[in-house]
């Protein structure tokens, strides 16, 4: 029998995302839920931007 997968809300993709970011995540959590690329795509890029604006004013804040 095939179980069927629920789709993912924004936090399950968020909550996601960041863990694959730090390197953590549980197999078994990411597997009964189903993300899109677009979804995956969409996160990564803020959560990408937020890390890179928090890394500059970090330095920006250092080097004053």
């Amino acid at each position: 029998m095939t179980e069927r997968r629920q789709k993912a809300t924004l936090l399950q993709v968020l909550r996601m995302v960041l863990s694959a970011l730090i390197g953590i995540r549980k197999r078994d959590t990411h597997e009964k839920i189903e993300v899109t690329p677009l979804q995956v795509i969409i996160i990564g890029v803020i959560a990408g931007a937020i890390f890179v604006g928090t890394i500059v004013s970090v330095v920006q804040w250092v080097t004053r």
